[in-house]
């Protein structure tokens, strides 16, 4: 792969649009390859987010359903959210898991991040995975919030994907960081 390491120069930047949850800015950048201006729209995101693969002692996955306004309907996701502001990913994926569940256990921490849209947005997704986890307090839902909980056998969440039950990008993400460390403690489990 072949990469210049060449940044695009940013001449302009202008807010078109603030919210609570992110701003839209207009940027014109020059190609650092033909030299030309060029318009793109950046969404900036305040803060980064986090996912959680919470997993109970008998290995069910611990889901929740959240009606999205983009999608207008309830979606299959993991617990996550918006990461405060100075807040490490470990500490907001058990707050979030918590808060979104009452669900807490042990062993957490990070298995993966992702760049949620790079063409648009810069924050970063975190994944944390957190074993052995159990319902220990009620849920404490934001006021725009709107979920329920639910046990997944682990080993169901596959057909869940191909027949299109689970959709959400980032849940799709953090399964995929999930898989590939369970993969490998697989693979670590045979050398042993």
């Amino acid at each position: 792969m072949e990469d210049n390491g060449k940044g695009w120069e940013i001449v302009s930047r202008q807010c078109l649009l603030k919210t609570p949850v992110f701003d839209i800015y207009e940027e014109k950048s020059t190609c650092p390859r033909n030299g030309k201006v060029s318009n793109f729209n950046i969404i900036d995101c305040a803060n980064s987010w986090v996912t959680v693969i919470a997993l109970t002692k008998s290995d069910e996955l611990i889901v929740i359903r959240q009606y999205r306004h983009g999608s207008r309907q309830f979606e299959f996701e993991v617990p996550g959210g918006c990461m405060d502001e100075g807040e490490d990913p470990l500490a907001a994926g058990i707050r979030e898991l918590r808060e979104e569940t009452g669900y807490a256990g042990e062993k957490a921490r990070i298995i993966g991040k992702v760049r949620p849209n790079p063409a648009l947005q810069g924050n970063w997704c975190y994944t944390v995975f957190i074993e052995g986890v159990e319902k220990t307090e009620d849920i404490d839902m934001d006021d725009g919030e709107d979920i329920f909980t639910i046990k997944i056998p682990c080993n169901r969440i596959e057909d869940m994907i191909r027949c299109g039950d689970i959709t959400h990008g980032l849940m799709l993400n953090a399964i995929l960081f999930y898989k590939l460390l369970r993969e490998k403690a697989v693979k670590k489990g045979f050398r042993e």
